[in-house]
């Protein structure tokens, strides 16, 4: 049977795409030394994989930011700069109960443009605490007040608790960041893997009202 060259074509195309999804998905496999000294500290801590473990097996368990700040200790890094972001725990008013947040304060003087970050773990594990890094970090980075706020988790809490609690943080944090040295005029909201989500519903609202 005759193969015209157009299907040839397409054939040798198909390979050579499928080729290089592997060559990426090689590449991408490969975490830098850095990393990979936190995933071995993870697995030194005897972390399993959380679709194994009960809700309160996964909650207690240790965590990659545990096995970072063993890293950071083991190998003596610095804490600075992030450590002169000055932070301030708070509790923010909800109709379901108080939602606890931490804001962080960067150095310099304000008013300061300010960022509403929601912490990630699919609405049922880590907090405020968990994620530490990336709100401290952005506040250095962005030189601007980030409001880390915490939201009650599943399966306890049914949607749409989440981002009812995260639309309480948003429209806490419009009508008081200014007391706390912040504009706002000049909000952004942001947040990691649920946490993202949460932003992105935010953002929405946002936009309706």
């Amino acid at each position: 049977m005759l193969v015209s060259p157009k299907k040839l074509r397409a054939v040798g195309l198909a390979i050579v795409l499928l080729s290089s999804a592997a060559v990426a998905q090689a590449q991408q496999a490969q975490p830098d030394p850095q990393m990979q000294a936190v995933l071995d500290a993870l697995k030194a801590l005897d972390a399993k994989p959380l679709h194994t473990l009960s809700v309160a097996e996964a909650r207690t368990q240790a965590s990659a930011a545990d096995a970072a700040r063993t890293v950071q200790r083991d190998k003596k890094i610095s804490p600075y700069p992030e450590t002169k972001v000055a932070t301030k725990d708070i509790a923010i008013p909800n109709a379901a109960g108080a939602i606890p947040a931490r804001v962080y304060i960067p150095e310099g003087k304000g008013p300061f443009p300010v960022v509403l970050y929601f912490h990630g773990g699919g609405w049922v594990v880590a907090d405020i605490n968990t994620y530490d890094a990336t709100p401290r970090a952005l506040a250095l980075g962005a030189k601007a007040i980030v409001v880390s706020a915490d939201y009650h988790h599943a399966p306890e809490s049914k949607f749409p608790a989440q981002h009812e609690d995260a639309w309480a943080a948003y429209t806490w944090t419009v009508e008081n960041i200014h007391t706390l040295n912040g504009d706002a005029s000049r909000i952004a909201v942001a947040g990691e893997s649920a946490g993202a989500n949460l932003a992105a519903n935010v953002a929405l609202i946002a936009k309706e009202k």
